[in-house]
């Protein structure tokens, strides 16, 4: 399943929380984006305490000042 993190920083350190995002186990891929949060962490997780795991880390991370955690929804057709 799929985990998308919206993540606050405090300006300034997008270079170094950037860094430590792509270092965290997990994470396929982090995007910088415009608007309400500074980054989005793409995570592929196989449950749900894996996911809590990663976003544990990610608060861990000096300058983070806020996360949202979306879970990806599977479609059954």
């Amino acid at each position: 399943m799929k985990g998308f993190i919206m993540i606050n920083v405090e300006p300034g350190s997008e270079k170094q929380v950037f860094d430590s995002l792509q270092r965290i186990r997990d994470i396929r891929e982090v995007v910088p984006v415009y608007g309400e949060y500074d980054f989005i962490a793409i995570a592929d997780v196989e449950a749900i305490s894996d996911l809590n795991r990663i976003v544990l880390s990610v608060r861990e991370i000096p300058s983070v000042t806020n996360t949202r955690t979306i879970l990806g929804m599977e479609l059954k057709f």
